[in-house]
């Protein structure tokens, strides 16, 4: 269970940083590619608060009715629940993640989706993870609003 808690949580770490650009449905090609920019951020964010077990930093991250689906079938609705499960698993520190981007897809200043490669790790366990994480941008921001992971079996 803990493997799957940081799987989510990862997951939905990466989601968003909160550095504010203008967009609208009728942005320009400029205010697109910002949008874009500022969503490779969000993702980088995403992983480095994961990375670094900055709760706080994830959960800012999270939008209000994000939900998590675990590998296990097990779901967490909205961020209340979401961010007090980050809140526990960040705070043990006997497990490692890793990320490797695989795929990100931004749809102008809309929605975006991010593929990831991970690697769970903790004393005795290791597991294998497709992590794919929705985003939303909302009133300048790139907010996480669905997290699923698939374990894989290697």
């Amino acid at each position: 269970m803990r493997a799957l808690k940081l799987s989510a949580l990862a997951g939905i770490a990466a989601a968003a940083l909160t550095v504010p650009i203008a967009g609208s449905a009728n942005a320009s090609g400029r205010e697109h590619r910002g949008c874009a920019r500022q969503f490779d951020r969000a993702v980088h964010a995403y992983v480095d608060t994961t990375d670094r077990r900055d709760a706080r930093g994830f959960n800012a991250l999270l939008e209000g009715g994000v939900t998590v689906v675990f590998g296990t079938g097990d779901i967490l609705y909205g961020k209340p629940d979401t961010a007090a499960f980050i809140d526990d698993f960040f705070a043990d520190p006997t497990w490692t993640q890793s990320f490797q981007t695989l795929r990100t897809y931004p749809v102008g200043c809309n929605t975006a989706f991010a593929l990831f490669d991970s690697t769970y790790t903790e004393p005795n366990v290791r597991k294998h993870f497709l992590i794919g994480v929705s985003w939303t941008w909302e009133h300048g921001h790139w907010l996480v609003v669905h997290n699923q992971d698939s374990e894989l079996k290697t």
